[in-house]
């Protein structure tokens, strides 16, 4: 055997075990390949659940922002009234109380200045 046949010899043995080694790492990365598009679904499958779920929580929320809002306006048009009411009410009810304390007032006066000197008012006054 000569130096050439034995250097030959080396190359294809050296080829094989590369090449040996290229198809051991073309399996490993097969099977990873695999795995990896199996997790993928397992993903996406979980992702679909999600968003189904979430997309169920804001039309929830949606609802209860809405019946929040109408309970609002309600709450608004309430006090609206009330502010016109206790303004109707006061100004129904407090210019007849002051014109009957100032008549009250001004009899208590009266019966006051007849009891201390008697005579009229018009004798009182002049």
């Amino acid at each position: 055997m000569s130096a050439t046949d034995l250097a030959a010899v080396l190359a294809s043995v050296v080829a094989l075990a590369t090449v040996g080694t290229l198809v051991a790492v073309v399996f490993q990365l097969r099977r990873t390949t695999e795995e990896l598009v199996e997790t993928l679904d397992a993903v996406r499958v979980a992702l679909d659940e999600s968003v189904v779920h979430v997309q169920g929580l804001v039309g929830d929320l949606d609802y209860e922002l809405r019946r929040v809002g109408g309970l609002i306006d309600t709450a608004d048009k309430v006090s609206a009234r009330a502010d016109t009411l206790s303004r109707v009410t006061y100004g129904a009810v407090a210019r007849p109380v002051i014109k009957t304390a100032a008549v009250v007032k001004g009899t208590g006066r009266a019966a006051r200045m007849l009891r201390r000197g008697g005579g009229t008012l018009d004798e009182r006054a002049g």
